[in-house]
């Protein structure tokens, strides 16, 4: 079985094991980042082989770095050396919670947004004859809020049920301006802002942070399934038939947060798959994610076995440290994860048994896994992928192009894939996050996909200005 500690995972649990709160001045910043990049890059000693250039590059920064102490230049300059290295799975980046994350964990309670004027009694007892589609009671996973009208330009989003832990009734959560634009609080209390809309009277959608609710009173005219089918198709995940002969697949991402979603909408249009004769497979900037996302469209893909190229870990301390955590998360339902805990348990004997060096989970440079196709699928295959097609979803084009009956149509695809399995590194300092890859592929040195990237079967030049309507012309001959 496959698993990955996938880069959203990393993201969401980054402050859960952040102990130390130190900030550093830019140059003790920028040595601490060059110690660890040394140390647990995977592809340190390759894309250092001019040790010259390197070393000149190293210094030069360096006196930038002591030149700029506490100046507002430092980011710049820690993504200056960073990008010495050319690979887009390292990041460096300001943490605006920074050290203000140990005050802000131990003052939840007491939250910095500030409590509704609401009379909740009475809001309730009129949201049922509410007509307007923004005000009254909406709810998604983790929240029940009350949405009311303050003046002519401004809406408030209060909670009115929420974990007791995080939220007091009636805080704000939001505000809704009439402009389609919003400030949302999230739950350490950082302010996020970006755009809203909402559809058919009963789905709220926030753009930058992907998030929907559904009115409850007045209730929404939509069904469940109208609703997820809808979420779906805002976060970028469809298939719809375009033609009598031809479907197709959008799939934006292949993070792990939707790969339950992509599961669900391909099972659910199952009868459509099966019963096209050709399809499209839209993953134009789908920036990757986990391999999982898209193994159930692949028995629709596949026409034999397919050939998959391993990788090998740098068993340093952080992976160890994170891998860890992971599974710590996995026990909490045991029964249910016991493979990927027995699978988990074995990685972590391995790296703790080769400190420093270079593991290869399964001992295998090469695998051949053989898929079942599925008994109905479509006869020709289309793939649409663009430069900022990256990582899983570059694995992914990997293995469509081994299928008899699938092309890739585009343009080459990002090149992020030889230096991959990206997490948060702990390297001293916390008023910047360090992302770095834990792995590196067999492919290297002989088939290198980083900067250059997988390349299309067929090119797709600037005059063609509708890539859906070409492929649809490709596939139906016209």
């Amino acid at each position: 079985m496959k698993i990955q500690i996938f880069l959203l995972f990393v993201l969401s649990s980054f402050f859960g094991f952040v102990n130390a709160q130190t900030n550093c001045n830019c140059n003790d910043a920028l040595q601490n980042i060059i110690l660890k990049i040394e140390s647990e890059y995977p592809g340190f000693a390759v894309k250092t082989k001019d040790q010259l250039l390197y070393n000149s590059f190293k210094e030069n920064t360096t006196k930038s770095a002591i030149e700029n102490e506490n100046t507002s230049e430092c980011l710049a300059i820690l993504k200056s050396y960073t990008d010495f290295f050319k690979d887009r799975h390292i990041w460096v980046l300001a943490n605006e919670n920074g050290s203000q994350q140990s005050i802000n964990t131990k003052t939840l309670k007491n939250p910095t947004s500030k409590q509704a004027n609401i009379n909740l009694k009475k809001f309730k007892n009129r949201a049922s004859k509410i007509t307007n589609e923004i005000e009254g009671i909406w709810k998604d996973e983790n929240y029940e809020i009350g949405i009311e009208k303050l003046n002519e330009r401004e809406y408030v989003g209060f909670i009115i049920n929420a974990d007791s832990n995080f939220w007091k009734t009636k805080e704000v959560k939001f505000r809704l301006f009439t402009d389609g634009t919003y400030e949302y609080f999230m739950q350490d209390r950082s302010l996020q802002k970006g755009k809203y809309t909402i559809h058919d009277g009963g789905l709220l959608y926030f753009d930058t942070i992907r998030s929907a609710f559904t009115r409850q009173t007045p209730a929404a005219s939509l069904t469940q399934s109208e609703i997820e089918d809808k979420i779906n198709e805002m976060n970028g995940f469809f298939i719809k038939r375009l033609t009598p002969r031809t479907a197709i697949v959008k799939m934006q991402y292949f993070s792990y947060m939707f790969v339950e979603n992509i599961e669900k909408m391909i099972e659910k249009n199952k009868a459509l798959l099966e019963s096209s004769d050709f399809l499209i497979i839209d993953v134009r900037d789908n920036g990757g994610g986990t391999d999982n996302g898209y193994q159930k469209i692949l028995p629709y893909v596949v026409t034999g076995p397919s050939r998959s190229v391993g990788v090998e870990y740098l068993a340093s301390p952080t992976l160890i440290s994170t891998t860890e955590k992971y599974l710590q998360g996995l026990k909490k339902d045991a029964e249910k994860n016991k493979a990927q805990i027995e699978d988990l348990e074995n990685r972590i004997r391995q790296l703790k048994a080769n400190p420093g060096k270079y593991v290869n989970y399964d001992e295998k440079k090469v695998r051949i896994e053989s898929m079942v196709p599925s008994v109905k699928s479509p006869s020709q295959i289309v793939v649409l992928a663009n430069d900022h097609t990256a990582s899983a979803a570059e694995n992914f084009l990997l293995l469509a192009k081994q299928s008899k009956k699938t092309k890739i149509l585009g343009i080459p695809s990002s090149g992020v894939l030889d230096y991959a399995n990206a997490m948060f590194f702990e390297y001293g300092c916390d008023n910047y996050k360090l992302l770095l890859p834990t792995y590196k592929s067999f492919r290297l040195p002989d088939y290198p996909i980083d900067n250059i990237g997988v390349q299309p079967d067929i090119y797709l030049d600037e005059s063609v200005k509708d890539w859906t309507q070409f492929a649809v012309d490709y596939l139906e001959g016209q």
